[in-house]
C-alpha cells in the first residue's frame, strides 16, 4: 500500500470518508487530523470503499480505525493487521473504541495487548446543559455568565470570524501566558497547537464548509475565540478554546454562545481530551460530561 500524506488537497478525497462513519472521537474528522499532521506524519490509503489512516508517534507506525461501514470494518481492519504484518511492522492501533477491542479479543485470542488510556477520553456533553446552564451543578457557571453580562454590558459582542480576523486571534495567543498548564508561553518557537491553528487559518477557504470559528470582542478588541464543526448529524466538536483568563466570565460564556449560535440542534458537544492536564481536566469535568469516548491503544502481546 502506498499512503499519501494528509494535506489539504486530501479533503475532497476523505470527506467522503468521514461522512460515511459515525465514530464520536475527534480523531474521526478531517480538520482534527490535518491540524496535527505535522506532529503525527498522517497518511492516508483509499481502498474499496474504505480509508485507512496511518501516523507515527515516538517512532512506531501506527493505524487509528480505519473509514468504513459498520458491516465492512472488521474485514477493514482484517486488512490493516494484515499490511502491519507483510510490512514486518508490529501491529499498534490507536484511538480503537471498546466495541473494537471486543470485537479483536473475539477474533484474535491473545494477541494484542488493550491499553486503556484515560488521559485521551473524549468529553461528551449534553448540548442543552451546555446551552441553558440548568441545575444547581451549574450554579457557578451561570454566576460567572452573568457577571460578565453585567460587567460588559454593551461593551462586548459575540460574532462569526473569518480571514479579516484571524491576525487578532493570533495576537491574543500571543499574549495568553497566563495558564501555564493549559498553554505554555509563547517564546521563540510556534507550538504544534499554534502550528495547527495556523493551518486552519490559512486554508479556511476550503475548511470554512464544515468549520466555524467565532469569537468575543470585549471594547472592540478581540478577547476570546474558538474553533469547531459538526463531527456528525447530532454531534459538534470544539477544536480549540481560547480566551483571556482575567476576564471573569469569559470562559463559560463563548462555551455557551458558540453552543447556542452555531450548533443550535445538535444533542451532544465533544470537547476532546483533557492530555491528563491536570487543570485541563478538572476544568473539563466541572461541566458534568454525560459520557466519555474511551479510547485504547492495542499492541501485539
Amino acid at each position: 500500500m502506498i499512503f499519501k500524506e494528509i494535506n489539504i488537497d486530501s479533503k475532497k478525497e476523505l470527506d467522503p470518508y468521514f461522512e460515511m462513519v459515525d465514530y464520536e472521537a475527534c480523531e474521526y474528522c478531517f480538520s482534527t487530523l490535518y491540524m496535527w499532521q505535522h506532529v503525527y506524519k498522517t497518511g492516508y490509503y483509499i481502498g474499496d470503499d474504505f480509508a485507512v489512516i496511518v501516523g507515527e508517534y515516538e517512532g512506531d507506525s501506527f493505524s487509528i480505525l480505519p473509514l468504513a461501514t459498520r458491516e465492512k470494518l472488521p474485514k477493514v481492519i482484517d486488512f490493516v493487521i494484515d499490511y502491519f504484518e507483510k510490512s514486518n511492522k508490529k501491529i499498534y492501533l490507536r484511538g480503537i473504541t471498546s466495541e473494537v477491542v471486543e470485537l479483536l479479543k473475539e477474533k484474535y485470542p491473545n494477541k494484542f495487548e488493550y491499553i486503556e488510556e484515560r488521559d485521551l477520553f473524549d468529553y461528551i456533553y449534553d448540548a442543552e446543559s451546555l446551552r441553558t446552564l440548568a441545575g444547581r451543578k451549574n450554579q457557578k457557571k451561570r454566576n460567572h455568565i452573568n457577571y460578565f453580562i453585567k460587567e460588559y454590558e454593551a461593551r462586548f459582542e459575540y460574532k462569526l470570524l473569518d480571514k479579516e480576523n484571524f491576525d487578532e486571534c493570533l495576537d491574543l495567543m500571543k499574549d495568553w501566558t497566563s495558564n501555564k498548564e493549559e498553554n505554555d508561553e509563547f517564546d521563540e518557537g510556534m507550538d504544534d497547537e499554534l502550528l495547527g491553528i495556523k493551518k486552519i487559518f490559512d486554508d479556511f477557504e476550503v475548511l470554512k464548509d464544515k468549520v466555524k470559528i467565532a469569537g468575543i470582542y470585549v471594547d472592540n478588541k478581540l478577547e476570546a475565540f474558538t474553533i469547531g464543526e459538526l463531527l456528525n448529524n447530532n454531534m459538534a466538536l470544539v477544536h480549540i478554546e481560547k480566551a483571556n483568563p482575567n476576564i471573569r466570565g469569559l470562559y463559560p460564556y463563548i462555551n455557551q454562545q458558540f453552543i447556542v449560535n452555531e450548533f443550535e440542534n445538535v444533542d451532544f458537544v465533544n470537547r476532546e481530551e483533557d492530555l491528563g492536564i491536570e487543570g485541563l481536566r478538572k476544568a473539563k469535568l466541572s461541566y458534568h460530561p454525560c459520557k466519555f469516548v474511551e479510547k485504547y491503544t492495542v499492541r501485539e502481546a
